[in-house]
């Protein structure tokens, strides 16, 4: 009897799915080009897998309302389970992997490149502690609500900010590290934020950088620190995570504009860093309570 081959999948691929299930997603942040982390949203038919091997580190998310019986193998471990909805299942890169179930099944996809992980705490754990184990399916809220975050910034049309897109990542990686790895890293916890100099640098650089879609990694690497460290440490300086300070300057900057110049909305809207108006316009309705053009109608009385 011919031994079953071990299907690589590369989920830098455009469909790499096409392999080991019969859809593909029904949506994907493939042409969002999120930085090393990918996510797919799910529904597919009873169904048995062949064994595959995933290049990327891979966790799925069930979003299926009744509970699912699943059989899985995971490298060899083989379980019976029934998976409620929020289950999560963690398959690091390069496991064997091969799992079947008996019914319609709604679940997300996520997939992080294992670059990721250096990326998000290079100062905080040393590479060869950051061994993520294989884990059947159980419960796992942050993990869940990371996953529809990310989910919900997908449906608004992927056009996220990359600073909330990364800080997410972020934090899932160094969740994954403290509970999924081969022995729990020693993560260093300063309490006393950034210094002055750290963080008028980060500032001046937000600043600066308004117009662009910043990134998580960008500022961190600017004031030379990992993602992990700077997000928590600006925060215990600012009282904002980096995602809310700089909408913050965002629509600051923008309410300037609107009052002092007669620029059309769509290119303040550009000058402020939105990849579209009407993301533009939904975030200045939340903090300012009305839209950009309503606004300056009032200012301009």
């Amino acid at each position: 009897m011919p031994i079953e081959e071990i299907i690589s999948v590369d989920f830098a691929q455009e469909d790499p799915y096409s392999k080991i299930l019969p859809r593909s997603p029904l949506r994907s942040s493939y042409d969002a080009n999120w930085d090393s982390l990918r996510l797919d949203y799910h529904q597919q038919p009873a169904y048995e897998t062949p064994e595959h091997s995933p290049q990327q580190h891979v966790i799925s998310v069930s979003l299926t309302k009744q509970p699912i019986n699943v059989e899985r193998a995971l490298n060899g471990h083989i379980q019976h389970e029934c998976i409620k909805y929020g289950d999560v299942v963690v398959i690091p890169a390069s496991s064997y992997h091969k799992l079947s179930w008996d019914t319609e099944a709604e679940f997300l996809v996520l997939s992080l490149e294992k670059a990721l992980f250096a990326r998000a705490a290079y100062d905080s754990v040393e590479l060869q502690q950051m061994e993520i184990i294989p884990h059947f399916a159980d419960s796992d809220p942050l993990i869940q609500q990371i996953g529809l975050a990310l989910q919900s910034e997908l449906k608004s049309d992927g056009m996220g900010s990359r600073v909330y897109i990364e800080s997410l990542a972020t934090t899932l990686c160094i969740h994954l590290l403290k509970h999924y790895s081969v022995s729990s890293p020693n993560i260093d916890i300063q309490a006393e934020g950034l210094s002055r100099l750290k963080l008028r640098q980060a500032i001046e650089y937000i600043n600066q950088n308004l117009e662009k879609d910043l990134g998580l990694a960008e500022i961190a690497t600017a004031v030379g620190m990992s993602m992990y460290h700077f997000s928590r440490l600006f925060k215990q300086s600012t009282s904002f995570s980096p995602h809310q300070y700089i909408m913050n300057c965002r629509i600051e900057r923008a309410k300037r504009l609107l009052t002092k110049t007669e620029e059309a909305i769509d290119q303040i809207c550009q000058q402020v860093g939105f990849q579209s108006q009407s993301h533009f316009t939904n975030v200045f309705r939340k903090f300012i309570g009305t839209t950009p053009k309503a606004y300056r109608k009032q200012v301009k009385v």
